[in-house]
């Protein structure tokens, strides 16, 4: 514009048309990055609702084995209580297991009939059989656990 006599110090663009191919390119790779970003963001939110679940069932089953253990140890306290209410006499320990396996083997019959459908074999027993049973659960547990490969224990 010299030529003509003018001298430009500035040009002020106020739009810019590049070809629509370049425009349709560049909004395709704004639209990739964005899908990416939001998968990303997508996978993340459900990573974090599987592990709060994984907590939150753990939490769930660590409070019940603690509700478990004291309702046995209440059991085991007052079957203890009333066997030697008055007598002063101590039970062992192998007596104590004993009354544990026997609890547990009821309790056991008791939600097997509580169900609709379940079928189950009784086999004969009595009450006086009741270290018997106590033996054959303790040989059952540790036949299961020998038949276990070792490293790989079954619980």
């Amino acid at each position: 514009m010299a030529a003509f006599g003018f001298c430009i110090r500035k040009a002020l663009v106020t739009e810019l048309v590049p070809n629509q191919d370049v425009v349709n390119s560049m909004n395709e790779i704004n639209k990739q990055k964005r899908l990416r970003d939001a998968a990303i963001m997508a996978a993340e939110g459900e990573k974090i609702k599987v592990v709060k679940a994984a907590e939150a069932s753990a939490d769930a089953a660590q409070l019940q084995g603690e509700g478990i253990a004291r309702q046995r140890r209440a059991i085991i306290d007052g079957l203890r209580d009333s066997i030697t209410a008055g007598t002063g006499e101590t039970m062992s320990t192998e007596k104590i297991s004993e009354l544990l396996l026997i609890t547990q083997y009821f309790e056991t019959l008791r939600d097997i009939a509580a169900q609709n459908k379940a079928s189950a074999v009784f086999l004969p027993h009595g009450p006086g059989a009741v270290q018997d049973i106590a033996s054959q659960i303790r040989n059952g547990i540790l036949q299961g656990g020998a038949a276990a490969a070792p490293g790989q224990q079954r619980m």
